[in-house]
């Protein structure tokens, strides 16, 4: 399973959201097309889903897509402002963290209202099974790629600052 995990997180962090979009973009080069492609491949394996139910999907993704990247680029930008405080450590701007502590809380309030409405619209062509599949997939999916946000991420600090982050993750930091 590790390995269509893989390959689902690297699409999606080259491209738009890729997990059911049925055409491949000619615009993309022929690597991120066959990347593309074995995703899609992956996706419907997995769910044992039908060519009818693939096109539904990629509806569904392409109606949430930018609501969904708009609350990614909100988390992202909040748990990057929170780190940067957290490690200034005691000079940390406190009214700062809490606001942004705020931002991630409404975020995950946001996130849970798109996934209610989304399997709400995945209910209508998917199984409740398909739709658990869908669902592992795509939190999978998103763990794989905050790691590989995360090692970006460490490649620019210096250090001091990697070791404490990853005291910080360790910890249980609620801004991983």
């Amino acid at each position: 399973m590790r390995s269509p995990i893989l390959a689902l997180a690297l699409a999606c962090s080259m491209a738009a959201p890729l997990a059911a979009q049925q055409a491949v973009d000619s615009t993309q080069r022929p690597a991120v097309q066959q990347l593309q492609r074995r995703v899609l491949e992956v996706v419907q394996r997995t769910l044992g889903a039908t060519d009818d139910q693939m096109r539904q999907l990629a509806e569904v993704n392409r109606k949430y897509e930018g609501e969904r990247r708009g609350l990614n680029q909100k988390d992202r930008e909040a748990r990057q402002s929170i780190r940067a405080e957290v490690l200034r450590d005691s000079l940390a701007d406190q009214d700062k963290v809490s606001r942004m502590l705020d931002v991630l809380v409404d975020v995950q309030r946001q996130r849970l209202e798109v996934f209610a409405r989304e399997q709400h619209d995945l209910a209508g062509f998917l199984s409740p099974v398909q739709r658990a599949k869908y669902a592992t997939l795509q939190g999978r999916l998103r763990k794989k790629v905050e790691q590989l946000r995360q090692i970006r991420q460490e490649s620019g600090l210096a250090p001091a600052q990697r070791r404490r982050l990853r005291q910080l993750r360790r910890m249980g930091d609620t801004t991983e």
